[in-house]
């Protein structure tokens, strides 16, 4: 007698699981799995024009309101954290994420701007 709730548990158990197989698995058996979508494409010299150019000048050169970005003496690293993070110096202010890309982007960014020594 004992038994008896026992193997309605079990039942009921079983049952359960059978009904979470057909809700979830059957209905995507023989799928392909998606495809991951593509990375677009980032323009690291139209993110600079749409976020930096209007302080920092078309041309990099700078500007009464920003420093020449041409032929800077920064790391990568160092030009992430500062379009991250802003910067104070002594030509002005550069307030935190003026561009708010991924952080590949960022770094892609930065990379840009260091080629133009």
């Amino acid at each position: 007698m004992t038994r008896k709730p026992f193997y309605g548990l079990m039942l009921g158990g079983t049952v359960l699981f059978l009904l979470l197989v057909l809700i979830v698995y059957l209905p995507n058996k023989g799928k392909a799995p998606t495809e991951p979508t593509q990375p677009t494409s980032f323009d690291a010299e139209a993110a600079f024009q749409q976020s930096c150019s209007s302080c920092h000048g078309k041309d990099l050169q700078g500007s009464a309101a920003a420093p020449s970005l041409v032929g800077l003496d920064l790391t990568v690293d160092e030009v992430v954290d500062i379009i991250t993070n802003g910067r104070k110096g002594s030509f002005g202010f550069m307030p935190p994420n003026m561009f708010t890309g991924s952080d590949a982007e960022k770094k892609q960014l930065a990379e840009w701007i260091l080629s133009h020594k």
